[in-house]
């Protein structure tokens, strides 16, 4: 068994794992999945990463347990199916592991789908309470509404809460 881990070591470059599982480097580190700022180094001489947000580090079948969450030797027997490498296992197994891989990534892109969805809502949330707020203030500019009369009060109390929800939707405090 400790064959098939040096076989995939030897065989296969954790560049294009990296590129695989977690897209293209940014100014020549790697974002992993979830975060805002890349993290994760590679050392191509070593053949060997880092992840400076989490503290890990290690070889090519790591770096596929770390970012897939898994054991080393579900992340062997995955890079194994993926990359064409033969090992101990049997074409069920590679089948099996191939249908895994695809599922999660679908999984990963209806996620990244839904958030962007997600941003696209509240950036339209962020316009609408913009213009309403614009809008009672400029009714509140206007000569035609008498200030303290009620419709000033009315008017001033819907600013206030069209603010208070831009600032809900902001995360301002």
């Amino acid at each position: 068994m400790k064959e098939d881990f040096e076989n995939v070591k030897r065989q296969v470059c954790i560049e294009s794992v990296a590129r695989h599982l977690l897209g293209q480097p940014i100014r020549g580190m790697f974002l992993f999945p979830g975060e805002k700022s890349p993290s994760v180094k590679l050392y191509p001489q070593t053949q060997s990463f880092f992840d400076f947000g989490r503290g890990v580090g290690g070889d090519v079948v790591k770096l596929w347990s770390h970012v897939r969450g898994c054991n080393n030797w579900d992340a062997l027997r995955e890079i194994s199916a993926l990359y064409g490498l033969s090992t101990g296992l049997n074409e069920t197994d590679k089948k099996n592991i191939a249908k895994r891989i695809e599922e999660q990534e679908q999984s990963q892109r209806a996620r990244r789908q839904a958030e962007k969805r997600a941003r696209k809502l509240w950036a339209s949330w962020v316009e609408h309470l913009k213009m309403q707020e614009e809008f009672y203030e400029n009714l509140l500019k206007s000569p035609h509404i008498k200030p303290l009369s009620d419709p000033w009060c009315w008017l001033v109390n819907s600013k206030q809460m069209v603010s208070y929800r831009l600032d809900c939707l902001c995360g301002i405090e």
